[in-house]
Parts: C-alpha cells; structure tokens; sequence
C-alpha cells in the first residue's frame, strides 16, 4: 500500500523531467515561516518511477544545510545528499530576474509607442513633400492655372490640419515614452543589483530509487528574511471600543522568489537559547592582605583613581553581557496563517499584510498632569490581550480622524493604556502654587518649607467623564528630611503605577461640573541640612 505525506494544501506541482539515472532540476516552494531574521522554507519536487538523482537548481545560496531534512514517501528510498555553490551566469534557467518580465513588457511597449512616432514622421515628410511653393514663386503660375490656384486655401487648410495632428501625436508619445522611461530605469537598476548580489545559486544533489512516482520534500532555514509587527488602534468614542488591527511588513533577499506560498509569520525564533542560566558557587574566604604598594609617580597617582573608576565599570559592564541571549528565554510563540497564496519577491521589495482585527472593550478616561501640562488627555485603558504582542508602532486614530503615532509595548502590564490625544473638550486651570517658609524646634533647629498647589478642572462635554489628576507628591530621601502631605478631595490609596509619590484624583465629572484640587505639603530639616528639590 503506497503511504503518501499529508499535503496541507493543495496546490499544482511542477513536474521534473526525470530519467532512469537522473532526474532533472524542477520544485517549487509551497510553504514558509518567517521568524525575525530567519525564514522556515518547505520545497517539494515531484520525482518519476525509476529516478536515481534528484538535482535541484536555482537554490538559495545561503540556506544553512545543518538545517537541511529530506522527506520522502514510502515508495523512494532516499540516499546521499551532496550540494555545491555555481555562478548564476554558468546555469541559464537560473539566470532569469524576477523583474525581467515587468522589464520586457516595459520595453515593448516603449518600442510601439516609437514605431508609432516614427510612423508619424513619416506622414510629417509626406506632408511637406506636398506643400506648395512659397507665394513669390507661385505667382507667375497664376495665370496659367487658375483651377489650383483657387483650390489652394483648402489644400493649406488641410495640410495645417493633419501636421497638427501628427505634430501633437507626437508629442502625446513623446510624454508617454518618457513616463515609461522613468519606470523601467528604476527596475533595470533593481534587477542589476540583485543579479551582483544573488551572484551564485545552489545546487542540491540527492541520491534516491524511486520504485514509483512519488514527491520529495526539503525543509531548510534561510537567514535574513524578517517580519515586522505593526498595530493601528482606531477609538469608537460612543461605544466605548477599540478596533485593534495587526499588521506585519514582510522582506527578504534569500535570492528565492516566493511566488504563491503559504506564509506563516511567527513571532518565536529557532536560533533562541533553549536553556537558562545556570546558579554560580558563591564562596566566602577571608581577603588575603595587600602587598605594601611602592609609590608611585605623581602622574601616575593623578591617574589611578581614574583608572580604577574605569576598571570598575568596565566590570560592571562585562557581567549583564554574558546573559543578554537569555532575554526572550520562556517566551512562547505566536503565528499568523496568512491567507490564501503571497507573492514575496527575492530583493527590495516590502509586502505589508494584515493579520487581522479584534474589536475589545476599553475603559475610557482623561487624565491630566496640571504641573507638567495645563492639557487633558483621553486614554483608553483594556485588559493585555492574550498571546505574544512583539514591540512595534502604534497608529492611533479617533474615529477617521488620525490623532498621531505611538509604541505598542506590552512588557509584563496587566493592563494597557492608549493615548488618543487632547481631549480639548476638558478645560484645566493650575492655580498659583504657594511657598511660606520658617523655622520650629529647640531655638529653631528646624527648617520648614509649606508649599500649596490646587488646580480646577471643568467639564465642558455633554456627557459625564472618568477623570484621574496626577500629581508628583515630594518624597524624602534622608530619614532627617519629613514631609507631610494633604490632599483635598482625598486621592486614591497607593501610588499611581507604583512609583513613589506619584498619586491620583479620580472622580467621575459630571457635563458642565467643576471641580478643585489642591495638595498642601510640609518639608522640615535640619538647618544645617542643606537640601534641594530633584525632579
């Protein structure tokens, strides 16, 4: 019983032409992963009864055949594969660019539209062949031959009129020829450069018995193909939804056109660590004593704390280097199944596709910092969506309106906000801080600082909005150095994103209401403490 592979997509196969010894070049690429920087790429060939040889030309030159695994069916016995580097030059049925049939169809019609000009020409010299002489020399012929003499106005009229035809003709073409002059420059320039760059290809021997008809399979890993995440984020105010769409922007310069593939774009790579650090022994020893150091010269002593300061930091730099790779180490994959069958040329050109849309429930408010900027800002805030979000921009839209760019990041939040710009509906007014100074304690050991900050936020929309109010709270670095805080309306337990003494008003604003913040703060020293503000 002949036991077949099961073919995930059904697509033609080109057929190899194959001899009892041999069996000529002929495959086809169905299927390709794209990691970043790496490319996953399943060929098959279909082999005749009594084939002894599979030879495959046109072959990138750059697959890693570590990576190579021939598959066969039950019915060919595979045997030795052996593969070698040629010039493209040295195999014609490799020697053809992807871009030669744009070329050539260019090419054609740039020499229809000049036979055309030229065809114009010739009717231009026809034309003048026929025009009469001047008026001075016609003039003696008058009297002898009134008869032409009179149709002449017409035959003028006429001649005039097909010379301004052909004449405009010509310079309709002319325009056309230069368009068409303009687009095959760039391509001629393309199609160079890869024929220099994809000057070699590979061939790929394998050793086989084919008892009967059967397909063979290669899967190898190709470096340098990629992929890119992209994200558009586009706000339904009104239903309080965000439509979330995907986008990936695929190239490769394999020097393999992938003419009709199946594509899977996945976010894992086949190059990552597959293990983890390891724990280093941690021994404690006594320090043997220093060797009494000779003195050295001044200059030298000028220098030392310096280059000590550098050795330090050169060690310091040295250790987080050796564990760089094991950044993406647990991270599982997600891919993409790109629908129906992707044209992806070998060389400059960058396919976009869209890997589909979600559209999630957000939890809209307006935020503002009054201290930093008298604006407010409308966010949207979800759940993290589940799966692997790689890091990329971030179009961000309200409705049609385009509010601008961002950075899709995911990192370890649970939730995410998205910036959708000025909110110019939300009016914010920072009331002139307030600082008083003085001095408490025994005969005035200690310093103090009161320093008052309000600000009034007005609601100029028709319907209510969830509002947070950041504000930067001073923090005491030195157990000498207090600081008490106020809060009128009472902020919200905690700091904000968990960063010290950042905290936040949240209220619900009701169309047209008004609301005030204000925040009192007292700082005391020592008076022999010098202190300052860092922020």
């Amino acid at each position: 019983m002949k036991t077949r592979l099961p073919l995930l997509f059904i697509t033609p196969w080109l057929l190899a032409v194959a001899t009892p010894t041999s069996h000529a070049q002929g495959s086809r690429i169905e299927r390709v992963t794209v990691y970043p920087g790496l490319a996953a790429v399943e060929r098959s060939a279909r082999v005749a009864a009594g084939a002894r040889e599979l030879v495959l030309n046109c072959l990138s030159p750059n697959f890693d055949m570590a990576s190579l695994r021939v598959e066969a069916e039950a019915s060919i016995r595979l045997g030795p594969v052996s593969a070698i580097n040629r010039p493209r030059v040295e195999v014609p049925e490799c020697s053809a660019s992807p871009l030669d049939s744009r070329i050539r169809a260019l090419e054609d019609r740039i020499e229809a539209l000049r036979a055309e000009s030229g065809g114009h020409d010739i009717a231009l010299g026809y034309l003048r062949a026929l025009a009469p002489p001047s008026a001075g020399a016609s003039a003696p012929r008058a009297a002898t031959a009134p008869g032409p003499l009179a149709q002449l106005p017409a035959t003028l009229a006429a001649l005039q009129r097909a010379g301004q035809g052909a004449l405009a003709e010509q310079n309709r073409l002319g325009r056309e020829i230069n368009a068409l002059e303009r687009e095959l420059r760039p391509l001629q320039t393309e199609r160079d450069r890869l024929v220099r760059q994809d000057g070699d290809v590979r061939e790929l021997r394998i050793a086989l018995n084919a008892s009967r008809e059967g397909t063979v399979r290669l899967h190898y890993q190709v470096a340098g193909p990629t992929w890119a995440p992209a994200y558009r984020a586009t706000l339904d105010h009104e239903a309080g939804q965000v439509d979330l769409e995907r986008l990936a922007q695929v190239s490769q310069r394999s020097g393999e056109d992938w003419t009709g593939v199946a594509l899977r774009l996945s976010t894992g790579s086949p190059r990552s660590s597959t293990s983890g650090p390891q724990p280093r022994r941690w021994t404690v020893l006594p320090q043997p004593p220093a060797p009494p150091a000779a003195p050295a010269p001044a200059l030298a002593r000028s220098f030392a704390p310096a280059m000590a300061d550098a050795a330090k930091q050169r060690a310091a730099g040295e250790g987080p280097l050796e564990f760089a790779v094991q950044v993406s180490q647990g991270e599982f994959a997600t891919e993409f199944e790109v629908p129906g069958a992707v044209d992806v040329g070998s060389g400059a050109q960058r396919v976009n596709l869209s890997l589909g849309s979600a559209r999630l429930p957000v939890t809209l408010k307006v935020q503002t910092t009054p201290q930093a900027d008298a604006s407010a800002w409308l966010v949207a805030e979800m759940p993290t969506p589940a799966g692997v979000w790689p890091d990329g921009p971030l179009q961000l839209l309200r409705g049609t309106q385009v509010v601008g760019q961002s950075v899709w990041r995911t990192g370890s939040l649970e939730r995410l906000s998205l910036p959708f710009g000025r909110d110019e509906l939300v009016r914010v007014q920072v009331v002139p801080s307030q600082q008083t100074r003085g001095s408490t304690g025994f005969i005035g050991t200690r310093s103090e600082r009161r320093i008052s900050h309000a600000y009034v936020v007005e609601n100029r929309r028709r319907s209510a909005i969830a509002l947070e109010v950041l504000e930067a709270s001073p923090v005491s670095s030195d157990e000498q150095i207090t600081v008490t805080r106020q809060f009128e309306p009472a902020v919200r337990p905690g700091f904000w994103q968990e960063q010290p003494g950042i905290v936040v008003w949240a209220m619900t604003l009701a169309p047209g209401q008004t609301a005030r913040f204000s925040a009192d703060y007292l700082i005391s020293h020592p008076k022999d403490l010098p202190v300052s503000d860092r922020r």
